[in-house]
């Protein structure tokens, strides 16, 4: 009975050893699960925001062209109507001088 109840604490043992090196290597390779994961979601979000960063100058460059376009759309309505304005004061002094010539010399 002595030596069944050594052979069965033997087992136990036995038994308990192999949980527990089970255990360790299930640890291990939780550990460098996450280990893996972990360094996998830094160079997911240095892409992101790299990516993001590179929309962000598109995007500006982007609205920069849309200023540029609608300050030059600006400018060239200014100076049609300026043209114009000049034009239509170049015809008004040239019809006043006549009218002053005419008041002047009958």
């Amino acid at each position: 009975m002595e030596a069944q109840g050594e052979r069965l604490l033997q087992e136990l043992l036995s038994h308990e050893k192999s949980l527990v090196g089970k255990v360790q290597d299930a640890r291990a390779k939780a550990k460098a699960a996450f280990e893996s994961a972990q360094t996998e979601s830094v160079q997911i979000l240095e892409a992101a925001k790299a990516k993001s960063e590179e929309i962000a100058k598109v995007e500006t460059e982007a609205g920069r062209q849309d200023a540029e376009a609608a300050r030059e759309t600006v400018v060239n309505a200014a100076k049609s109507a300026a043209e114009a304005l000049s034009a239509q004061a170049r015809a008004n002094r040239d019809d006043a001088v006549a009218m002053v010539m005419e008041k002047v010399l009958p």
